[in-house]
């Protein structure tokens, strides 16, 4: 059996030789699930493409960029302690023996990370 010029399966045109489907209560007809399902790929596709766009949008600049400002936030707190910490203890801000005093307060941070790596394992 050949296919003629014709012939849905030639034109492409295949929806308008569908019969009707009956369902339950309502006939619908087999060319208008073709064009629920057909739109429907077209959505998911769409989506697809969204999702790997903001994918690599969020690799590319949200993700570096959210991990910079967390470490800028940590110094500022760290600076605040030690600021109020040094004050505390008579200290002036600005003058050598508060300078000491948050570069002391600095070694014992790293002092006590370095202790909790050794008791994890982790190098």
């Amino acid at each position: 059996m050949t296919i003629g010029r014709g012939d849905p399966a030639h034109t492409g045109d295949w929806r308008r030789h569908l019969r009707r489907i009956s369902y339950s209560r309502w006939n619908v007809r087999a060319d208008g699930l073709a064009l629920m399902h057909e739109w429907g790929n077209r959505a998911a596709w769409v989506a697809a493409a969204v999702s790997a766009l903001l994918f690599l949008y969020a690799v590319a600049y949200a993700f570096p960029n959210a991990r910079r400002i967390a470490l800028q936030q940590e110094r500022e707190v760290v600076e605040q302690e030690n600021r109020a910490f040094c004050e505390k203890h008579g200290m002036l801000f600005g003058t050598r023996e508060h300078t000491v005093c948050a570069e002391d307060l600095m070694d014992i941070r790293a002092n006590e990370r370095q202790r909790t790596l050794d008791e994890l394992g982790i190098f």
